[in-house]
């Protein structure tokens, strides 16, 4: 599986109600298995969220990001209402549908940024 198989896949809980649109990937650095070996990536979740172009420029991760007064409290705010799926609660990924176990009221949303 490919990461562009899942961007852009909307995501729906188990009762059916869309939760979101993947616009992020979230990955979790473990170190090799033996002595000089790479640091491994693994998959642990997928950011939701109704507005993409907040997470493309950079907003939903770094709080160094500066731009226009007007548009970074907005972008800020547009990726605070994206929702976290833990890859473990992912029961289902076929074409761009992703279905998890789910309830939407039960997804948490991304930690608050320190200012």
């Amino acid at each position: 599986m490919r990461a562009t198989d899942l961007l852009g896949a909307t995501v729906y809980a188990i009762d059916g109600q869309p939760v979101g649109t993947v616009r992020d990937l979230r990955f979790e650095a473990r170190p090799g298995d033996r002595p000089g070996a790479k640091v491994r990536y693994r998959l642990t979740a997928l950011e939701c969220g109704p507005i993409g172009i907040a997470h493309r420029l950079g907003y939903a991760r770094r709080e160094d990001l500066r731009g226009p007064w007007p548009l970074t409290p907005l972008l800020r705010r547009l990726t605070g209402r994206s929702l976290i799926v833990r890859w473990s609660d992912i029961t289902r990924i076929s074409g761009g549908r992703i279905e998890i176990g789910r309830r939407r009221e039960e997804l948490s949303h991304p930690p608050e940024r320190q200012p």
